[in-house]
């Protein structure tokens, strides 16, 4: 048992008073499910679950970490902080780099400055003005998924 899972059986009890606290088993299943939550959150979870169909009843683990995904607490994992050293670092890694780095930085900013004006126009594009902001849509709208075409047209060009 831990605080989170002491807390959320608390509660359980308060709403639902015929609850009685579960076997170890399950209750080892719902401290680790509850372990990355604040009680803020679990509590915002709970009330969540009670205003669904399902909330005449207690929740089990699977019907209620539907209800607690929206309040995950977890990092995503961030943009790097240095695109093309970044995907130059993994075409390596991959074996298949064939370029110098000033020409993965001209394929990122032809990826910045060109594809995503040309997919979003130039009104929506002017509503990301600095590198990153640029960068995380572009990641968002998978232009970077032929980057090795992109990277091969700007060596030819000489962008």
């Amino acid at each position: 048992m831990t605080e989170n899972s002491d807390y959320f059986f608390w509660n359980l009890k308060e709403i639902y008073p015929n609850f009685m606290k579960p076997a170890a088993i399950d209750a080892d299943i719902w401290a680790e499910m509850l372990e990355p939550y604040s009680k803020e959150n679990i509590y915002k979870a709970l009330k969540d679950y009670r205003r669904s169909e399902k909330g005449a009843f207690p929740p089990l683990p699977a019907q209620f970490k539907d209800f607690l995904y929206p309040y995950s607490e977890t990092k995503k994992p961030s943009l790097p902080f240095s695109p093309p050293s970044y995907l130059m670092d993994e075409d390596v890694k991959a074996g298949r780099c064939r370029h110098f780095f000033p020409t993965y930085v001209s394929a990122v900013n032809y990826i910045l400055d060109v594809k995503l004006k040309d997919v979003l126009g130039m009104e929506e594009y002017a509503k990301y003005p600095d590198y990153g902001a640029r960068f995380k849509k572009s990641v968002e709208l998978c232009l970077f998924a032929d980057f090795d075409k992109v990277l091969d047209y700007v060596y030819e060009k000489r962008l």
